[in-house]
């Protein structure tokens, strides 16, 4: 039998002669099981949120992105094109016009960010869940359309009608101005096909047509601003990327985290912030084990002394206090995580918080194992530190005495 063990638990279970020894030992489970509980809930909170960004963004993002080093397109004779071709592991390339342009409804104006999209690579499927209006169409079998994001739209309160589509006028800059053609602007009616809505920033920014108009109204000459280049399997972005990289050294290769880095790092910020906050309050819980463990050695003074006239040694004493620490952080930081793993289970099936007025229905919640593991750490290492301490410290000084 394990003597430091056995009385390491009755003194956890039993009654000391202080009632304040109890409270204090209460506090402390309480402390390490709201910390551990709010540590785990608040994490997955954020991970949800942060699925939630990556989806968005992702759900129409290309694996590898290409731009001109100098300039402003990439040339349609580019040998780019040559090496895109002949390698088997992408699935296929778009070509993207990316501009700036006036639209006009009726009297009302407004500057967008055009962007031209090959109809053989758009993909209708993808933008089922994000059209608040129309069928996502750039091409009726006569006219081309415009998607307009949502905040352009109201903007110029263009209604959308299916039967009786109405025009939106679209100016961009001449690139040949000359004294038979004097017009500084491009002009094109195209038909109002429908409202989209990504993100705020694409919302209230951009408008979407097809390639071919886009090359028309922007005079590029079947260049491209930009190249979206979509692989059959994205576990071989970054060789696939290195490779076309060394074979075009005057263009520029990004993949979408790269293009959208600000975005993950400022969420990955916000994370590890709070966490670092939430961190700090556990050390403060932790503190009053040590406070706890403190008092039950100052009231167990007459114990140690005859524990010491029986024959136990220095280090079975020390170890009696030193688990009876233990078991109080871990008991509180298990506890923590049962019950913060156990609300987050709720909400995912449940979905008892609610969002009003906000694109999410409730508050999304993702549990990863790597948060687990790390939180288990961070728990276990503080308990093991703050039982430490005292069962050390002050139980040295009195077997001194």
């Amino acid at each position: 039998m394990n003597i430091s063990n056995f009385i390491s638990k009755r003194y956890l279970f039993s009654k000391k002669s202080r009632n304040v020894i109890n409270l204090i030992s209460l506090i402390s489970l309480t402390g390490l099981l709201v910390s551990a509980a709010s540590l785990i809930v608040i994490l997955s909170g954020f991970n949800g949120i942060q699925k939630y960004v990556e989806d968005i963004y992702e759900k129409f993002s290309a694996s590898i992105y290409v731009y001109p080093k100098t300039g402003k397109l990439i040339n349609q004779t580019d040998s780019i094109f040559y090496h895109l071709n002949n390698q088997k592991k992408i699935k296929y390339f778009s070509k993207v016009i990316e501009q700036t342009a006036l639209l006009k409804f009726e009297n009302r104006w407004v500057t967008s960010t055009v962007k031209g999209v090959d109809s053989n690579t758009y993909n209708l499927k993808n933008w089922s869940s994000n059209l608040l209006e129309g069928n996502g169409e750039l091409y009726t079998k006569t006219q081309a359309k415009i998607l307009l994001g949502y905040g352009i739209q109201n903007e110029l309160q263009v209604p959308y009608n299916k039967d009786s589509p109405n025009e939106i006028k679209i100016f961009s800059i001449s690139k040949k101005i000359s004294i038979q053609n004097r017009s500084s602007l491009n002009k094109k009616n195209l038909i109002f096909g429908g409202t989209y809505t990504i993100n705020p920033e694409l919302d209230f920014s951009s408008a979407i047509i097809d390639y071919s108009v886009a090359n028309k109204i922007f005079e590029t000459k079947n260049g491209a601003n930009y190249l979206e280049i979509f692989l059959k399997n994205n576990k071989d972005i970054f060789n696939i990327k290195n490779e076309l990289a060394a074979k075009n050294k005057k263009l520029l290769f990004r993949t979408h985290k790269e293009n959208n880095q600000l975005i993950y790092a400022a969420s990955d910020a916000e994370k590890w912030i709070v966490l670092a906050v939430l961190i700090f309050v556990l050390t403060l819980s932790s503190f009053t084990v040590v406070a706890s463990i403190t008092m039950l050695i100052i009231d167990k003074k007459k114990d140690i002394k005859s524990l010491i006239a029986l024959g136990c040694n220095s280090n079975t004493i020390k170890n009696i206090f030193l688990k009876e620490g233990l078991m109080i952080s871990y008991f509180g930081s298990m506890g923590g995580l049962i019950i913060g793993l156990f609300i987050c289970f709720i909400q995912m099936k449940f979905h008892l918080l609610k969002l009003e007025n906000s694109a999410l229905e409730y508050w999304p919640v993702v549990i990863k194992s790597k948060d687990i593991l790390m939180l288990l750490t961070i728990l276990f290492t503080m308990g093991f530190i703050s039982s430490y301490i005292p069962a050390r410290v002050l139980v040295r000084r009195i077997l001194k005495n």
